[in-house]
């Protein structure tokens, strides 16, 4: 419990948005229907938003985290490495086993005939019918942008993490491949995939040597 404290404390930038974000977005889900959030946000389109949102979406994918756990092994930071890996393993395996649990239909099967005249959809984009249920990109994008808040020694950067991963998350739906609900929970998904997995590797360290403590590992790290 002290470990998580101490956690969240010093990743405040990160974390307090992130649980302003669950609760405004549990009240939304409280307040509004599935149709009446999806066809809210999914609406508001242009020209220039589907080239940017398009773009914006690549950061959920899992490519981006493929990347960022090249840069560590490049730099020779293997402990952030198998961190990283491990935050996105636990990430894709909740996802993908939900998804097919759940095999919940897309916005272009759940409106169905309506589709063609409610949903708006990017030509360039393919659009998926099946899996909805959580939102894989959004799992991913927190996953990565909360364990980069963490890891990394600039603190602040946590402010712009939250909102690049909240961006991915919106792009999902704007692009039509996801429900409110599908993000909401691929985002708490993806950022308790990085608590759980930073305490799992902290309760290792103090098993093995008690002196260690979480900001001495961080700040490690960081270097």
């Amino acid at each position: 419990m002290k470990t998580l404290f101490t956690l969240f404390r010093k990743n405040a930038y990160f974390f307090l948005p992130f649980l302003l974000w669950i609760i405004v977005g549990g009240v939304m889900l409280a307040t509004y229907s599935q149709r009446e959030l999806f066809l809210g946000i999914n609406g508001e389109h242009s020209a220039f938003g589907d080239v940017v949102v398009t773009g914006i979406t690549y950061l959920g994918d899992g490519i981006m985290f493929g990347l960022i756990l090249l840069l560590m092994l490049i730099m020779q930071k293997f402990r952030v490495f198998f961190i990283g890996l491990g935050v996105f393993l636990l990430a894709a395996a909740v996802v993908q086993v939900a998804k097919h649990y759940f095999n919940a239909p897309r916005p272009i099967s759940y409106f169905g005939d309506e589709a063609a005249t409610l949903v708006h959809t990017v030509k360039w984009v393919t659009v998926h019918s099946s899996c909805s249920f959580p939102s894989g990109h959004s799992a991913v994008a927190f996953a990565m942008f909360s364990f980069l808040s963490v890891f990394l020694r600039n603190k602040k950067l946590g402010l712009l993490f939250i909102i690049l991963a909240l961006t991915a998350a919106y792009s999902r739906i704007y692009l039509a491949q996801h429900f409110f609900a599908d993000v909401y929970v691929g985002s708490i998904v993806g950022t308790l995939s990085t608590i759980i997995v930073f305490g799992f590797f902290r309760f290792r360290d103090s098993a093995t040597s008690p002196e260690v403590c979480a900001e001495a590992m961080v700040n490690a790290n960081a270097a």
